[in-house]
């Protein structure tokens, strides 16, 4: 292997250490002999300013910040340096904040100590950015690399995990376009490459736990590792679209920054398989631009400029804006169509834009206009479940390279499946249930609280309006099966009991039929009740059984055609409601039962798997009921409430299924 290369290293003191921000500036500012110091610091961070400058004396605080730093907020903060004779220029907060530190810095050649919050790089880099007239303008300059940058992860827990991923994937942004900028070269490229792998590894965890001060430490080492490549290799592609955005329309930074870098990654890939490969490598994946998109969705992250203010009027604009903007090392030649599609999808929120041939523009071209079509959509939350459900679905048509036979079979499937649905059978809800949307949707609109009950599948056969019985009463009606005894307590989540909680209870018969598939209109194996003034039910029903689900339609035909058993474990239907708690739908299934990891609805939780204990014929009954030969059961299940949330009150908890 033969290298040849030109490398330049900024140098700069770099300290890192949590909880000691207040103690290394301190330092600092006694080992530069420095007796004016002006605090540069945004009002959201003012508080956290304070602290880090408790140890020092503050000549001027200044608080006039805005991002992208505007042409008139650089030179007023001159002129305050200026007038108070400042010999030293202390930041503290994101990039804008260090942005306009370096602002001051440039005409002025004051040193800087920056203090980030959040994981925008530019405290390692010597970039300046000012925005004047709709237009950003970017340089290089020494004069602006902060002498000192003090690294303390507490100072970044007041960074919403949103907000944490975006200005964290911005810092990837720095690595990726490291790797074919215009001074790339194989240092930038390690240091690129370890920093998508430490942001990689962080983000997650910030997320997940905003607190998490270890996985914020990651990211800031991440975060600098970054901004040393980029501070290296120079602007690429990436950054100069974003520049743009940034300075024309006044686009969020971080958030630009993580819209675009997929659509970059997807657009130079081919050409650069190389530094491709890294990323992957880095992400833990084979693919880069799938493994990135992976990430995205862990993470929640924008992925449309739509959203965060550009007008899709002004993308032709922002199109003749970049394209001059290019440099001519990218990878691969970019033309005004490239940059106008990239634009385009990247403003719509589509999957990005696989640049390796003509066809995958054309299928994202569509996806992406279609996503437009529900731009207008009076009701929000239509527009978004529309654009979402489009989005999948056409990825799932890419993915599988759908063909048209495949299509007609699956639209003639749907056709039989509405065909089979009458006021007796809902197949919708079956093929529902059989794919796991049902309890998936149950998942997700049950949110997990304390020890509230786990919710499950609905199912197709409740019927309202069952028939009462009293406490202890008999709900079989005349149903085959063996007798069980079910007793429990309803309380809310502080153990309070719930007095007259309503309790729904449905269970097919000893055959594995419900009521209603029967012909002859009988009754049978469903009641409710209510809870007495201890928050107390019981009642004699069934002894679950093993059943199959109505296999003899079209959902059936899926089934086998996918070696799937249709049969469901053995379970016995409740559905609990009271005033002021959450309704909760869920099922007691029978321990021991061979088809608990089978069920084919995957209804099955372990909080729901009981203990039905068999009781040999002649053994008394809680009641003192006689049941002559017959063998028995009984089952204690204590239910748990969750308080009720906005879902509920907009019709129940499990109204999708």
């Amino acid at each position: 292997m033969s290298l040849e290369f030109a490398h330049r290293t900024l140098g700069q003191q770099v300290l890192f250490g949590t909880g000691r921000a207040a103690q290394h500036v301190a330092a600092e500012v006694r080992r530069l002999g420095a007796t004016s110091v002006m605090l540069i610091a945004a009002p959201p961070e003012r508080e956290l300013a304070e602290k880090v400058s408790a140890d020092i004396e503050v000549a001027v605080s200044y608080h006039d910040v805005a991002q992208h730093v505007p042409v008139d907020t650089a030179t007023k903060a001159r002129h305050a340096a200026a007038e108070r004779g400042v010999d030293l220029l202390l930041s503290v907060g994101g990039g804008s904040t260090t942005g306009l530190a370096k602002a001051v810095a440039l005409t002025t050649g004051l040193p800087i100590i920056a203090v980030p919050t959040t994981y925008a790089g530019s405290e390692a880099t010597n970039v300046w950015g000012l925005t004047e007239d709709a237009r950003k303008t970017t340089g290089v300059d020494d004069r602006v690399l902060p002498t000192t940058v003090v690294y303390d992860a507490e100072l970044t827990l007041s960074l919403p995990a949103n907000l944490s991923a975006a200005s964290g994937l911005n810092a990837l942004a720095h690595c990726v376009d490291s790797l074919w900028a215009p001074r790339a070269d194989p240092i930038n490229a390690a240091l690129a490459t370890e920093g998508i792998r430490t942001l990689a590894a962080g983000l997650p965890a910030v997320v997940a736990n905003p607190n998490d001060l270890d996985a914020r430490e990651r990211l800031l080492y991440g975060a600098y590792l970054s901004a040393v490549a980029f501070a290296s290799a120079g602007s690429g592609i990436h950054h100069k679209i974003c520049h743009v955005l940034g300075g024309a329309y006044n686009l969020p930074h971080a958030e630009t920054h993580a819209v675009v870098l997929p659509h970059v990654l997807a657009l130079n890939a081919a050409s650069a398989p190389e530094a491709t490969a890294r990323v992957a490598d880095a992400l833990d994946g084979t693919d880069a631009v799938a493994a990135l998109n992976q990430l995205y969705t862990r993470l929640g992250a924008p992925t449309a400029l739509k959203d965060l203010g550009l007008a899709e009027a002004n993308l032709d604009e922002a199109t003749d804006l970049v394209l001059p903007a290019v440099p001519p090392s990218n990878p691969r030649p970019v033309t005004r169509d490239d940059v106008r599609a990239l634009l385009r999808i990247a403003w719509s929120g589509a999957p990005p834009l696989d640049a390796r041939s003509e066809q995958a523009r054309r299928e994202a071209e569509l996806t992406a206009t279609v996503l437009a079509s529900f731009h207008d959509a009076a009701n929000k939350r239509l527009q978004t479940v529309m654009r979402s459900l489009t989005t999948h679905l056409h990825a799932f048509i890419r993915e599988v390279r759908l063909t048209e036979e495949e299509w007609n079979a699956g639209i003639e499937f749907l056709t039989a499946v509405g065909h089979t649905t009458d006021d007796k059978r809902q197949e919708f809800i079956l093929l529902s249930d059989v794919l796991g949307a049902s309890m998936q949707t149950i998942t997700v609109n049950n949110q997990a609280y304390g020890d509230a009950t786990e919710a499950t599948v609905f199912g197709p056969f409740f019927i309202a309006d069952s028939p009462r019985i009293e406490l202890g009463g008999d709900l079989t009606g005349g149903a085959k099966g063996e007798p069980c005894w079910v007793e429990g307590t309803v309380t809310d989540t502080d153990g309070v009991p719930v007095p007259g909680a309503r309790i729904e209870v449905w269970e097919a018969d000893a055959d594995g039929w419900y009521d209603v598939q029967y012909t002859d209109d009988r009754v049978a194996g469903r009641a409710h009740l209510f809870t007495d003034s201890n928050g107390t039910y019981r009642f004699w029903g069934l002894t679950p059984t093993p059943y199959p689900i109505p296999h003899d339609g079209p959902v059936g035909r899926l089934l086998e055609a996918t070696g799937r058993s249709p049969m469901r474990a053995s379970h016995l239907h409740f559905m609990v409601t009271a005033e002021g708690r959450r309704t909760l739908v869920t099922h007691i299934f029978v321990r021991g039962d061979e088809l608990l990891t089978s069920d084919t609805v995957f209804g099955v939780r372990p909080s729901l798997v009981k203990d039905f204990a068999h009781q040999s014929p002649g053994t008394s009954t809680p009641d003192g009921r006689d049941l002559g030969a017959s063998s028995w059961s009984r089952v204690r299940f204590d239910i748990t409430l969750a308080p009720a949330d906005e879902r509920a009150t907009r019709g129940g908890s499990n109204d999708a299924t």
